[in-house]
């Protein structure tokens, strides 16, 4: 009696395992689309199990909420010569480099990354008139006038650009 009771449970567990296996299976063959719905479905249903399944098969093609998942971040490459040791001359640069390139995002009314197209390079060369490898501890002093000069005005501009990219 007991051998039969184990077989019962093994058999129970292939089959799970197989219809698990086969809707793995059926979701590979799916459309964007088709995938798309079937998850709203699933969450709509409130079946967990399913929605995960499928969701992670969203996010294996990239499809759904996980589209565009993999672009490259917006972020500012700044790159110091080796010479500079005043700890408070890079977030002076940074802080300036930032406020050069909302200044140009609002001149352009352009919602995409700040830096696309605007190398630290470029900022150094339009204020200093000077490439970022000719830097030196000295010149901390002109991004901070410039700070002084441009932060608080851009800042309060830039935050309307922001509102309104959102609403796009």
């Amino acid at each position: 009696m007991m051998m039969r009771a184990s077989h019962q449970v093994v058999a129970v567990v292939a089959l799970v395992c197989l219809a698990s296996f086969a809707a793995a299976e059926d979701i590979a063959t799916f459309s964007d689309f088709q995938l798309i719905e079937e998850t709203r479905e699933a969450v709509v249903a409130q079946d967990a199990d399913a929605a995960l399944n499928l969701l992670t098969e969203m996010q294996r093609r990239g499809t759904g909420i996980f589209a565009g998942a993999e672009k490259a971040r917006c972020e500012e490459v700044i790159d110091l010569p080796e010479g500079i040791s005043d700890w408070r001359f890079k977030g002076a640069a940074r802080q300036a480099y930032i406020t050069a390139a909302k200044s140009k995002a609002l001149k352009a009314g352009a919602c995409g990354c700040l830096f696309d197209g605007f190398s630290f390079d470029n900022f150094t060369s339009e204020i200093l008139s000077k490439p970022g490898a000719d830097l030196v501890n000295d010149d901390r002093a002109e991004f901070e006038s410039y700070l002084t000069q441009q932060q608080r005005e851009t800042e309060a501009r830039y935050r309307d650009l922001e509102t309104v990219c959102r609403s796009m």
